[in-house]
């Protein structure tokens, strides 16, 4: 009995000490940013407020977004982006990218790369990404927010993750949206098979259906959990080291009626999303379409960046994209070969727990696209 005791009272001094130390070290805590419904848009963050992000292990930021709500500098006038060569970046969490500060960013720095290595181009360089958003919802950051800057180039960032977030019957699946309102523009498919585009519904809140992914039945235990990862720092960063560590453990657990007990009759996200891969394939072709014909009315190039993840994570879906982009005549940039070639590693573009790029691959993001650049002058004469 007082060895137990001995036993419960060091590891709760260990606890404690742990606590301590974590408290004095950890600068917030995470928490959901705010967010606001621009008509025609989609659900962005508020202009001109202050985003606080972590994954409580690798990076607490802290960004200001724009008078556009987007995490990035105040864009350029119209008159000064026209008469620059422009280039417009948009994507998803890459291009949002708050798990670096805003000079930190792809964009500032191939803007400060070009302005020292090809100061001829007058290069200026604007961002528009939204984290869960796939190249159709991107449509509009291009109608309402790039096109008035009358940019030269226009650099699609694409993820494995795209193909799925342009599928708006997978995120109303999994997302709890009605598939008839959506709080990003979408896309429809008809029963002969064309497409048709679908605003965002500022309502979309009200139209919210069952998510196939419920609480277990242990509600208070999980109530207690959550008051309890809360409270505490030590608990939160273990949660969120076993998490990472153990994401079959965890994630799918977590996504998952019942847990471990349910599995049986609940599939996996990654089930899902297997299934629904081919289908969404068509909806992506189409995002590319739009793009391109945006492009040749405007006068702008177009360019797809290729993140790394899509070498390492994702199969065949860079063929499938390097495939879909060819028939279009649109370049893709491979960050993957670009990375190699400087003799770095995939792994290097990313923080340690977390898939997204750090500062070095923001920075070899950036050069990638000054490779092109250096190659291909006469996109900034469009």
């Amino acid at each position: 009995g007082w060895n137990a005791l001995l036993l419960i009272v060091g590891l709760a001094l260990i606890g404690l000490a742990g606590e301590a130390w974590l408290r004095s070290k950890v600068p917030f805590r995470k928490a959901s940013p705010p967010k606001v419904f621009v008509p025609g848009v989609g659900v962005l963050l508020p202009p001109h407020t202050e985003i606080r992000w972590t994954n409580e292990l690798d990076f607490w930021t802290v960004s200001r977004t724009n008078r556009l709500g987007f995490l990035d500098r105040e864009p350029p006038s119209p008159e000064r982006a026209a008469e620059s060569c422009h280039i417009a970046v948009i994507g998803d969490s890459f291009v949002n990218a708050w798990q670096v500060l805003i000079p930190e960013k792809l964009h500032v720095r191939l803007e400060e790369l070009a302005t020292r290595e090809l100061p001829a181009l007058d290069v200026t360089t604007s961002a528009f990404g939204r984290v869960n958003t796939g190249q159709i919802n991107q449509l509009a950051f291009y109608d309402e927010y790039a096109r008035p800057l009358r940019p030269k180039l226009v650099v699609l960032v694409f993820g494995p993750n795209d193909y799925l977030d342009n599928f708006s019957p997978r995120k109303s699946f999994l997302r709890g949206w009605d598939p008839e309102h959506q709080p990003f523009v979408f896309a429809a498919r008809a029963e002969d098979g064309s497409f048709r585009l679908r605003p965002p519904d500022p309502d979309w809140q009200r139209f919210a259906v069952p998510r196939p992914f419920g609480p277990p039945a242990t509600l208070r235990w999980r109530a207690l959990a959550r008051r309890a990862l809360r409270g505490s720092e030590l608990l939160s960063w273990l949660r969120t080291k076993h998490a990472l560590l153990f994401p079959e453990r965890d994630v799918a657990c977590a996504q998952r009626v019942g847990c471990a007990e349910s599995s049986s009759r609940h599939p996996s996200v990654a089930e899902i999303d297997s299934t629904f891969y081919k289908e969404a394939l068509p909806f992506t072709a189409f995002a590319l379409d739009e793009f391109e014909k945006r492009a040749e009315r405007d006068g702008a190039a177009l360019v797809i960046l290729a993140t790394h993840r899509m070498s390492r994570f994702s199969g065949d879906a860079l063929a499938r994209l390097n495939e879909m982009a060819a028939e279009r005549g649109i370049p893709v940039i491979n960050q993957s070969d670009y990375i190699r070639r400087q003799g770095g590693q995939l792994s290097d573009a990313r923080w340690a727990h977390d898939h997204h790029w750090n500062p070095t691959g923001h920075q070899w993001a950036a050069e990638a696209l000054l490779e092109y650049l250096k190659r291909n002058r006469d996109v900034c004469e469009s």
